[in-house]
Protein backbone atom coordinates (compact mmCIF):
# COMPACT_ATOMS: atom_id res chain seq x y z
CA UNK A 1 0.00 0.00 0.00
CA UNK A 2 1.03 3.59 -0.60
CA UNK A 3 1.11 6.16 2.19
CA UNK A 4 0.09 9.79 2.65
CA UNK A 5 2.30 11.13 5.39
CA UNK A 6 3.53 14.64 4.74
CA UNK A 7 2.81 18.25 5.57
CA UNK A 8 4.03 21.24 3.57
CA UNK A 9 3.58 24.99 3.41
CA UNK A 10 0.52 24.34 1.25
CA UNK A 11 -1.33 23.20 4.38
CA UNK A 12 -1.26 26.81 5.58
CA UNK A 13 -2.50 27.94 2.15
CA UNK A 14 -5.50 25.66 2.63
CA UNK A 15 -6.20 27.06 6.10
CA UNK A 16 -6.01 30.63 4.79
CA UNK A 17 -8.54 29.75 2.08
CA UNK A 18 -10.86 28.26 4.72
CA UNK A 19 -10.99 31.62 6.52
CA UNK A 20 -11.20 33.77 3.37
CA UNK A 21 -14.25 35.93 4.04
CA UNK A 22 -13.79 38.01 0.88
CA UNK A 23 -14.93 35.24 -1.44
CA UNK A 24 -18.69 35.05 -2.11
CA UNK A 25 -20.36 31.84 -0.98
CA UNK A 26 -20.53 30.50 -4.54
CA UNK A 27 -16.75 30.76 -4.93
CA UNK A 28 -15.57 29.69 -1.48
CA UNK A 29 -15.56 25.91 -1.96
CA UNK A 30 -14.14 25.96 -5.53
CA UNK A 31 -11.40 28.32 -4.29
CA UNK A 32 -10.70 26.00 -1.36
CA UNK A 33 -10.09 23.17 -3.84
CA UNK A 34 -7.89 25.31 -6.08
CA UNK A 35 -5.74 26.69 -3.27
CA UNK A 36 -5.59 23.36 -1.46
CA UNK A 37 -4.88 21.29 -4.57
CA UNK A 38 -1.17 20.72 -3.72
CA UNK A 39 -2.35 19.10 -0.48
CA UNK A 40 -5.66 17.54 -1.52
CA UNK A 41 -5.10 16.46 -5.13
CA UNK A 42 -2.94 13.35 -5.51
CA UNK A 43 -2.75 13.50 -9.27
CA UNK A 44 -6.31 12.46 -10.13
CA UNK A 45 -8.37 15.46 -9.06
CA UNK A 46 -10.42 16.40 -6.01
CA UNK A 47 -14.06 17.15 -5.23
CA UNK A 48 -16.01 18.66 -2.34
CA UNK A 49 -19.58 19.39 -1.34
CA UNK A 50 -21.54 20.84 1.53
CA UNK A 51 -23.48 18.25 3.45
CA UNK A 52 -25.55 17.49 6.51
CA UNK A 53 -25.86 14.25 8.42
CA UNK A 54 -29.30 13.50 9.86
CA UNK A 55 -29.56 11.84 13.30
CA UNK A 56 -28.12 8.36 13.61
CA UNK A 57 -30.50 5.42 13.56
CA UNK A 58 -33.37 4.36 11.36
CA UNK A 59 -33.88 6.74 8.46
CA UNK A 60 -30.50 8.41 8.86
CA UNK A 61 -29.16 9.81 5.62
CA UNK A 62 -26.64 12.14 4.08
CA UNK A 63 -27.93 15.36 2.53
CA UNK A 64 -25.51 16.80 0.01
CA UNK A 65 -25.20 20.00 -1.95
CA UNK A 66 -23.58 20.65 -5.34
CA UNK A 67 -20.43 18.60 -5.93
CA UNK A 68 -17.61 20.99 -6.85
CA UNK A 69 -14.83 19.34 -8.83
CA UNK A 70 -11.26 20.08 -9.84
CA UNK A 71 -9.52 18.04 -12.57
CA UNK A 72 -12.12 15.27 -12.48
CA UNK A 73 -14.15 13.80 -15.37
CA UNK A 74 -17.60 15.33 -15.95
CA UNK A 75 -19.34 12.08 -15.07
CA UNK A 76 -17.71 11.84 -11.62
CA UNK A 77 -20.92 12.97 -9.81
CA UNK A 78 -22.83 10.19 -11.60
CA UNK A 79 -20.19 7.69 -10.54
CA UNK A 80 -20.46 8.82 -6.93
CA UNK A 81 -24.25 8.58 -7.04
CA UNK A 82 -24.06 5.05 -8.46
CA UNK A 83 -21.53 4.05 -5.80
CA UNK A 84 -23.71 5.44 -3.00
CA UNK A 85 -26.66 3.52 -4.39
CA UNK A 86 -24.64 0.29 -4.36
CA UNK A 87 -23.50 0.68 -0.75
CA UNK A 88 -25.56 -0.95 1.99
CA UNK A 89 -26.81 1.15 4.93
CA UNK A 90 -24.23 -0.60 7.10
CA UNK A 91 -21.37 0.39 4.82
CA UNK A 92 -22.64 3.95 4.57
CA UNK A 93 -22.90 4.16 8.35
CA UNK A 94 -19.31 2.94 8.70
CA UNK A 95 -17.94 5.57 6.32
CA UNK A 96 -20.25 8.55 6.90
CA UNK A 97 -19.13 9.40 10.41
CA UNK A 98 -18.12 12.57 12.23
CA UNK A 99 -14.49 13.55 12.07
CA UNK A 100 -13.87 11.07 9.26
CA UNK A 101 -10.39 11.17 7.73
CA UNK A 102 -9.44 7.96 5.99
CA UNK A 103 -8.95 6.14 2.74
CA UNK A 104 -11.81 4.08 1.39
CA UNK A 105 -9.91 0.79 1.54
CA UNK A 106 -9.24 1.36 5.24
CA UNK A 107 -12.70 2.63 6.20
CA UNK A 108 -14.54 -0.13 4.34
CA UNK A 109 -12.19 -3.01 5.20
CA UNK A 110 -15.00 -4.90 6.99
CA UNK A 111 -17.06 -4.88 3.79
CA UNK A 112 -14.54 -6.13 1.18
CA UNK A 113 -17.01 -7.18 -1.52
CA UNK A 114 -19.10 -4.01 -1.34
CA UNK A 115 -16.01 -1.83 -1.03
CA UNK A 116 -14.54 -3.31 -4.19
CA UNK A 117 -17.79 -2.70 -6.07
CA UNK A 118 -17.91 0.93 -4.93
CA UNK A 119 -14.37 1.50 -6.20
CA UNK A 120 -15.22 -0.24 -9.48
CA UNK A 121 -18.19 2.08 -10.01
CA UNK A 122 -16.17 5.18 -9.15
CA UNK A 123 -13.28 3.97 -11.30
CA UNK A 124 -10.29 4.49 -9.00
CA UNK A 125 -8.08 2.18 -6.89
CA UNK A 126 -8.82 4.14 -3.71
CA UNK A 127 -10.24 7.39 -2.34
CA UNK A 128 -9.13 9.80 0.35
CA UNK A 129 -12.11 11.13 2.26
CA UNK A 130 -12.38 13.87 4.87
CA UNK A 131 -15.42 15.13 6.75
CA UNK A 132 -14.96 18.67 8.03
CA UNK A 133 -18.09 18.98 10.14
CA UNK A 134 -19.45 20.36 13.41
CA UNK A 135 -21.21 18.46 16.20
CA UNK A 136 -24.40 19.65 14.46
CA UNK A 137 -23.53 17.30 11.59
CA UNK A 138 -23.24 20.15 9.06
CA UNK A 139 -20.06 20.81 7.13
CA UNK A 140 -17.94 19.96 4.11
CA UNK A 141 -16.98 16.62 2.60
CA UNK A 142 -13.80 16.33 0.54
CA UNK A 143 -13.06 13.37 -1.76
CA UNK A 144 -9.80 12.77 -3.63
CA UNK A 145 -9.18 9.72 -5.85
CA UNK A 146 -5.89 7.93 -5.22
CA UNK A 147 -3.73 6.05 -7.75
CA UNK A 148 -3.20 3.07 -5.45
CA UNK A 149 -4.65 1.44 -2.35
CA UNK A 150 -3.35 3.60 0.48
CA UNK A 151 -2.93 3.42 4.23
CA UNK A 152 -2.82 6.50 6.45
CA UNK A 153 -0.21 6.54 9.18
CA UNK A 154 -1.66 7.64 12.55
CA UNK A 155 0.22 10.96 12.39
CA UNK A 156 -0.98 11.56 8.86
CA UNK A 157 -4.60 10.89 9.85
CA UNK A 158 -4.21 13.37 12.69
CA UNK A 159 -2.93 16.02 10.25
CA UNK A 160 -5.90 15.53 7.94
CA UNK A 161 -8.23 15.93 10.90
CA UNK A 162 -6.43 19.10 11.94
CA UNK A 163 -6.93 20.53 8.46
CA UNK A 164 -10.55 19.38 8.60
CA UNK A 165 -11.00 21.25 11.88
CA UNK A 166 -10.06 24.50 10.09
CA UNK A 167 -12.32 23.83 7.11
CA UNK A 168 -15.22 23.12 9.49
CA UNK A 169 -14.44 26.26 11.48
CA UNK A 170 -14.21 28.42 8.36
CA UNK A 171 -17.44 26.99 6.97
CA UNK A 172 -19.25 27.58 10.29
CA UNK A 173 -18.04 31.19 10.36
CA UNK A 174 -19.18 31.75 6.79
CA UNK A 175 -22.63 30.30 7.52
CA UNK A 176 -22.97 32.54 10.56
CA UNK A 177 -22.08 35.64 8.53
CA UNK A 178 -24.56 34.64 5.82
CA UNK A 179 -27.29 34.24 8.43
CA UNK A 180 -26.31 37.60 9.89
CA UNK A 181 -26.85 39.23 6.53
CA UNK A 182 -30.28 37.66 6.20
CA UNK A 183 -31.54 38.80 9.59
CA UNK A 184 -30.46 41.59 11.91
CA UNK A 185 -28.62 40.56 15.04
CA UNK A 186 -30.42 41.35 18.33
CA UNK A 187 -27.25 42.76 19.88
CA UNK A 188 -24.73 43.83 17.18
CA UNK A 189 -21.21 44.35 18.48
CA UNK A 190 -20.59 47.46 16.39
CA UNK A 191 -17.17 46.12 15.33
CA UNK A 192 -16.27 45.03 11.77
CA UNK A 193 -18.10 41.83 10.73
CA UNK A 194 -19.59 41.71 14.25
CA UNK A 195 -16.21 40.77 15.70
CA UNK A 196 -15.65 40.86 19.44
CA UNK A 197 -12.10 42.23 19.25
CA UNK A 198 -9.96 44.17 16.77
CA UNK A 199 -6.17 43.85 17.02
CA UNK A 200 -3.59 46.02 15.31
CA UNK A 201 -0.98 43.72 13.77
CA UNK A 202 1.73 46.21 14.76
CA UNK A 203 2.46 44.83 18.21
CA UNK A 204 -0.90 43.00 18.31
CA UNK A 205 -2.48 45.66 20.43
CA UNK A 206 -6.22 45.35 21.02
CA UNK A 207 -7.82 48.41 19.46
CA UNK A 208 -11.37 47.65 20.55
CA UNK A 209 -13.25 44.80 22.20
CA UNK A 210 -16.73 43.96 23.42
CA UNK A 211 -18.49 41.21 25.33
CA UNK A 212 -16.44 38.14 26.32
CA UNK A 213 -13.33 39.63 24.71
CA UNK A 214 -13.23 42.24 27.49
CA UNK A 215 -13.12 39.64 30.27
CA UNK A 216 -10.05 39.09 32.42
CA UNK A 217 -7.21 37.31 30.58
CA UNK A 218 -9.13 37.32 27.27
CA UNK A 219 -6.88 40.03 25.87
CA UNK A 220 -3.71 38.08 26.59
CA UNK A 221 -5.19 34.91 25.11
CA UNK A 222 -6.23 36.72 21.92
CA UNK A 223 -2.90 38.49 21.52
CA UNK A 224 -0.96 35.24 21.88
CA UNK A 225 -3.24 33.50 19.41
CA UNK A 226 -2.98 36.33 16.87
CA UNK A 227 0.81 36.19 17.10
CA UNK A 228 0.75 32.42 16.57
CA UNK A 229 -1.44 32.77 13.48
CA UNK A 230 0.88 35.47 12.13
CA UNK A 231 3.91 33.22 12.70
CA UNK A 232 2.17 30.34 10.91
CA UNK A 233 1.43 32.54 7.92
CA UNK A 234 4.96 33.93 7.81
CA UNK A 235 8.32 32.29 7.34
CA UNK A 236 7.41 29.37 9.59
CA UNK A 237 5.10 27.94 6.92
CA UNK A 238 8.19 27.26 4.78
CA UNK A 239 10.83 26.49 7.41
CA UNK A 240 8.70 24.30 9.70
CA UNK A 241 5.23 23.68 8.23
CA UNK A 242 4.35 21.08 10.86
CA UNK A 243 4.97 23.62 13.61
CA UNK A 244 2.98 26.21 11.65
CA UNK A 245 0.05 23.78 11.50
CA UNK A 246 0.36 22.91 15.18
CA UNK A 247 0.24 26.46 16.53
CA UNK A 248 -2.63 27.73 14.34
CA UNK A 249 -5.49 26.15 16.28
CA UNK A 250 -8.98 26.07 14.79
CA UNK A 251 -10.41 28.22 17.61
CA UNK A 252 -9.14 30.37 20.47
CA UNK A 253 -10.51 29.71 23.93
CA UNK A 254 -13.31 27.61 22.47
CA UNK A 255 -14.92 30.78 21.09
CA UNK A 256 -13.02 32.87 18.54
CA UNK A 257 -11.63 32.51 15.03
CA UNK A 258 -8.72 34.78 14.08
CA UNK A 259 -9.17 36.37 10.63
CA UNK A 260 -7.66 39.23 8.64
CA UNK A 261 -9.53 42.47 8.00
CA UNK A 262 -8.50 45.57 6.02
CA UNK A 263 -10.00 48.99 6.66
CA UNK A 264 -10.86 51.54 3.98
CA UNK A 265 -7.26 52.80 3.96
CA UNK A 266 -5.96 49.29 3.32
CA UNK A 267 -4.48 48.93 6.81
CA UNK A 268 -4.41 45.35 8.06
CA UNK A 269 -6.03 44.37 11.32
CA UNK A 270 -6.90 41.05 12.92
CA UNK A 271 -10.43 40.26 14.07
CA UNK A 272 -11.46 37.85 16.80
CA UNK A 273 -14.76 36.52 15.46
CA UNK A 274 -17.19 34.62 17.71
CA UNK A 275 -17.41 31.17 16.14
CA UNK A 276 -18.01 28.52 18.79
CA UNK A 277 -19.56 25.21 17.69
CA UNK A 278 -23.31 25.21 18.11
CA UNK A 279 -23.77 22.76 20.95
CA UNK A 280 -26.23 22.97 23.79
CA UNK A 281 -27.32 20.77 26.64
CA UNK A 282 -29.98 21.21 29.32
CA UNK A 283 -28.24 18.95 31.82
CA UNK A 284 -26.18 21.53 33.67
CA UNK A 285 -22.98 21.47 31.61
CA UNK A 286 -21.12 24.66 30.78
CA UNK A 287 -20.62 25.67 27.14
CA UNK A 288 -17.04 24.41 27.07
CA UNK A 289 -18.00 21.16 28.80
CA UNK A 290 -20.65 20.64 26.11
CA UNK A 291 -18.10 21.32 23.38
CA UNK A 292 -15.64 18.79 24.81
CA UNK A 293 -18.12 15.98 25.38
CA UNK A 294 -19.75 16.56 21.98
CA UNK A 295 -16.42 15.81 20.30
CA UNK A 296 -15.49 13.02 22.72
CA UNK A 297 -18.65 11.01 21.98
CA UNK A 298 -17.83 11.33 18.28
CA UNK A 299 -14.47 9.68 18.77
CA UNK A 300 -12.05 12.63 18.84
CA UNK A 301 -8.96 12.39 21.03
CA UNK A 302 -8.38 14.94 23.78
CA UNK A 303 -5.39 16.23 21.78
CA UNK A 304 -7.52 16.87 18.69
CA UNK A 305 -10.26 18.49 20.77
CA UNK A 306 -7.68 20.84 22.26
CA UNK A 307 -6.67 21.76 18.71
CA UNK A 308 -10.27 22.21 17.55
CA UNK A 309 -11.14 24.51 20.45
CA UNK A 310 -7.84 26.25 21.07
CA UNK A 311 -7.69 25.05 24.67
CA UNK A 312 -4.79 23.43 26.49
CA UNK A 313 -4.85 19.61 26.74
CA UNK A 314 -4.99 20.02 30.53
CA UNK A 315 -8.05 22.25 30.19
CA UNK A 316 -9.77 19.69 27.94
CA UNK A 317 -9.04 16.92 30.44
CA UNK A 318 -10.39 19.05 33.27
CA UNK A 319 -13.58 19.88 31.37
CA UNK A 320 -14.11 16.21 30.50
CA UNK A 321 -13.60 15.15 34.10
CA UNK A 322 -15.99 17.84 35.33
CA UNK A 323 -18.66 16.90 32.78
CA UNK A 324 -18.41 13.21 33.62
CA UNK A 325 -18.75 14.02 37.32
CA UNK A 326 -21.84 16.16 36.71
CA UNK A 327 -23.41 13.41 34.59
CA UNK A 328 -22.49 10.65 37.02
CA UNK A 329 -20.48 8.51 34.58
CA UNK A 330 -17.01 7.00 34.90
CA UNK A 331 -16.04 6.25 31.29
CA UNK A 332 -16.38 7.77 27.83
CA UNK A 333 -18.58 4.80 26.87
CA UNK A 334 -20.87 5.64 29.75
CA UNK A 335 -20.75 9.28 28.70
CA UNK A 336 -21.93 8.45 25.17
CA UNK A 337 -24.75 6.33 26.59
CA UNK A 338 -25.79 9.01 29.08
CA UNK A 339 -25.83 11.85 26.57
CA UNK A 340 -28.32 10.20 24.24
CA UNK A 341 -29.52 12.80 21.70
CA UNK A 342 -26.44 14.96 22.28
CA UNK A 343 -24.51 12.25 20.46
CA UNK A 344 -26.74 12.51 17.39
CA UNK A 345 -25.78 15.03 14.69
CA UNK A 346 -28.55 17.55 14.12
CA UNK A 347 -30.54 15.92 16.90
CA UNK A 348 -32.95 18.80 17.18
CA UNK A 349 -32.27 20.77 14.02
CA UNK A 350 -33.35 18.60 11.13
CA UNK A 351 -33.20 20.20 7.74
CA UNK A 352 -33.26 19.19 4.11
CA UNK A 353 -30.19 20.87 2.70
CA UNK A 354 -26.63 21.53 3.69
CA UNK A 355 -26.46 24.61 1.52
Amino acid sequence: MGTLDHVTAHAIDLIEAAYDLEKPDSEWLPNLLDVGAPVLDHGLGVAADEFAMTPQGEGARLLTGELHMRSLPPDFPDRVAAAVGAASPELQAATNIDGFASTWTEAAKDFPVEAAEVLRLIGYPDLLGMHAIDPSGVGVRIIAPLPTATKLAPRSRERWKMLGAHVASGYRLRRALSAMGAASQPEPTGLPLEAEAVLDVSGFRIVDSVGPATEANAGDVLRRAARSVDRSRGQLRATDPQRALDIWTALVGGRWSIVDWFDTDGRRFVLAMPNSPGVGDPRGLTEQECQVVSYIVRGDTSKLIAYRLGLSPARVSGLLKSAMHKLGVKSTAGLAQKLGPLGDPMGSQGGESAA
